[in-house]
């Protein structure tokens, strides 16, 4: 699904391997994987229609902010999601999420409230 013939296939640009913590904030633009820790929220650039993929061990505490995301660790803050969510068997969310369209797979834990998001906030994304 992921790399289906309407999304292009895209590539990373960022990679936070599993040694890194990071704490402060993080803005990103493009593809970022993350297999070790972010304390702090995960923004994409305004305009831009950012990837975000966690490995199985990853761990975020903050806020996500995603054109498209897979998710396969630990998140302890809200999400919001323009486009694509797909939470892997290993996932843990807690908070809310906001998402267009979502995949969970069997074993993935959500500990908050699904809400489709807001019209507006799509069109606000394509700017």
């Amino acid at each position: 699904m992921f790399f289906n013939k309407k999304n292009k296939a895209r590539t990373i640009d960022t990679l936070i391997d599993k040694d890194i913590s990071v704490r402060g904030n993080v803005t990103y633009s493009g593809g970022i994987r993350v297999d070790g820790t972010i304390q702090g929220n995960l923004t994409e650039l305004p305009g831009t229609a950012g990837t975000l993929i966690m490995g199985n061990k990853s761990r975020i505490k903050g806020n996500i902010s995603a054109h498209t995301a897979i998710i396969g660790g630990d998140v302890n803050g809200n999400i919001i999601c323009a486009e694509y969510l797909e939470l892997h068997a290993n996932a843990r969310i807690m908070g809310d999420i906001e998402y267009k369209v979502i995949e969970i797979h069997a074993g993935a834990k959500v500990y908050g409230r699904l809400k489709e998001v807001a019209k507006d906030y799509q069109s606000q994304k394509k700017k």
